[in-house]
């Protein structure tokens, strides 16, 4: 299966460009969002459980991940893949030196699974039309939402 990708033109990230200076970069076509309720209704149309059912567990899931993230435990979901709390901070010459307020907001690092990185693995490249000028355009690192 192919991933279609469109042509975009955007402010120049390369070091040293100058200020005005744009250049075209790959982005992914969106084409729209699965929510949260379809995914509980497909799901549930591929099994026999109802949607509610499979809103339940993916709510109970989520839940479970919550603690455990918090706990510190890496939260491995099989073909899925993994889930970890990750956090950075400034660094500083002596220990004495460092307080909370240097550690920046904490994330949540995924890593696919082997079924998610063998499909990727597998994806062609397909190019469609091209945007002229979108400086803040959609592309793998616009997402809806931090993890």
């Amino acid at each position: 299966m192919s991933v279609k990708y469109k042509l975009v033109l955007k402010k120049d990230l390369t070091k040293g460009a100058a200020t005005d200076a744009k250049r075209y970069y790959a982005s992914a076509n969106v084409t729209g969002m699965m929510d949260f309720d379809t995914i509980c209704d497909v799901v549930a149309d591929r099994s026999t459980a109802s949607d509610g059912d499979v809103a339940l567990v993916l709510m109970g899931l989520i839940r479970c991940m919550q603690e455990a993230l918090l706990r510190g435990e890496v939260v491995q979901l099989g073909a899925l893949g993994n889930f970890r709390l990750s956090l950075g901070s400034s660094g500083v010459v002596n220990a004495d030196d460092f307080h909370a307020s240097l550690i920046r907001k904490p994330r949540i690092i995924y890593s696919p699974g082997v079924k998610l990185r063998e499909m990727i693995a597998k994806v062609s490249i397909e190019r469609i039309g091209q945007e002229t000028d979108k400086s803040d355009a959609g592309g793998e690192d616009d997402r809806p939402g931090e993890l």
